[in-house]
């Protein structure tokens, strides 16, 4: 009798938190979203995973978007080289995340004007859905 009592006070337990976890999950809660544009001169582009690695925590926490916009030149190993230019909105660590989504793009050898040496601007967005 007690384990057939037991089982059923961990059953309406459960459907307590059930309900409670149900109320609490009206909010919906944003995600990075998983749609990456990989730009035709990447040989190499960052995932949305990798772009949820380096999504400032601030940010993700308040659910803000962003937008990083880099200075590059591309290096001799197709790699790029940055410097945060603009970050909106400010203060919540776009641009140095930018920074480190950066390090993971690598330039095709074949796209015309992407030599290494020249100059490329490049937008990180951070966004949600």
């Amino acid at each position: 009798m007690r384990r057939g009592l037991i089982g059923i006070c961990a059953l309406v337990a459960s459907a307590c938190v059930a309900a409670a976890d149900a109320r609490a999950s009206v909010r919906v809660r944003l995600e990075p979203t998983d749609m990456i544009i990989t730009p035709v001169w990447a040989k190499r582009a960052p995932t949305a995973q990798d772009i949820l690695r380096f999504y400032s925590g601030g940010a993700l926490s308040n659910e803000v978007e962003g937008v990083a916009y880099l200075d590059c030149t591309v290096k001799e190993t197709r790699a790029l080289d940055c410097v945060e230019r603009t970050e909106k909105p400010a203060g919540y660590g776009f641009g140095s995340a930018a920074l480190q989504v950066s390090r993971l793009f690598l330039v095709r050898q074949d796209y015309p004007g992407a030599e290494p040496g020249n100059a490329v601007r490049l937008p990180v967005q951070f966004k949600m859905e």
